[in-house]
C-alpha cells in the first residue's frame, strides 16, 4: 500500500494566487469593456475602479472559495488537475452573472474561469508535496 501524498501551499502563496487572479480577472473584463468602449467610459479607468473596488470582494470570495477546493486536492497529485478545477470552479462563479443579461454574455464566467486557473498555475512552483513519512520535495 502506498502511502498518500499532499499537495500544500502556504498562507503566502494563496495570498498570491488571489492577487494574480485578480488583477487578471479585471484586466481581461477592462479589456472587453474597451472593446466594446460606447464612449462613455474607459477600459483604463474601469480596470483601475475594479482593482479598488473589488479587492474586498476578491479576497473574501478567493480566500472561502480556495481554501476548501485545495483541502479538497490536496491527495491529487496532478497539478495541472488543481489548475483545471480552479477554472472549472471560476466558471461556476461566473456563470450566473452572465445568465442574467440579456442577451445571455458568458464572457464574465469564461474570464472568472481563466483567472482562476491563471491565479493557480501562478502558485505551480511554490507547492509543496508531501510523501506522509517521507522528506519534502517540489511538486512537479
Amino acid at each position: 500500500m502506498s502511502r498518500p501524498h499532499r499537495v500544500v501551499l502556504g498562507a503566502g502563496a494563496v495570498w498570491l494566487g488571489i492577487l494574480v487572479t485578480h488583477v487578471t480577472f479585471c484586466l481581461l473584463l477592462g479589456a472587453r469593456v474597451q472593446v466594446l468602449n460606447s464612449g462613455s467610459t474607459s477600459g483604463t479607468w474601469f480596470i483601475v475602479a475594479a482593482l479598488i473596488y473589488g479587492a474586498i470582494p476578491a479576497v473574501v470570495i478567493g480566500w472561502t472559495l480556495a481554501m476548501p477546493l485545495g483541502l479538497l486536492l490536496r491527495p491529487v497529485r496532478g497539478q495541472w488537475l488543481h489548475v483545471a478545477a480552479f477554472g472549472v470552479l471560476g466558471i461556476a462563479l461566473g456563470a450566473p452573472f452572465g445568465a442574467f443579461a440579456d442577451p445571455p454574455d458568458y464572457v464574465a464566467a469564461a474570464a472568472m474561469g481563466t483567472a482562476a486557473a491563471l491565479g493557480r498555475l501562478a502558485v505551480w512552483k511554490l507547492a509543496r508535496k508531501y510523501d506522509d513519512g517521507g522528506p519534502l520535495h517540489h511538486a512537479l
